[in-house]
């Protein structure tokens, strides 16, 4: 799970869709396709940051033990 990538589906920016908001906002259409796709991205990488960090606190409250232990090697 810590190996994962990140998926998402990027937007072309043949894209009718991408090619129409681009004429409408008066950006160029690769611009406006770079912003799709970042944002994309970063919705993806934050569901699977949130599903790890899920796993590691259900790890945490079953075995609370290794937080002390981690908290009494660090001083």
């Amino acid at each position: 799970m810590l190996n994962d990538k990140v998926v998402y589906t990027k937007v072309e920016v043949t894209d009718p869709v991408v090619v129409q908001l681009a004429k409408e906002v008066g950006q160029p259409v690769t611009a406006i396709a770079a912003m799709i796709n970042q944002d994309r991205y970063r919705k993806a990488y934050n569901k699977l940051q949130q599903s790890r960090m899920k796993v590691i606190r259900a790890l945490i409250k079953q075995h609370p033990e290794l937080v002390k232990e981690v908290n009494d090697g660090t001083k």
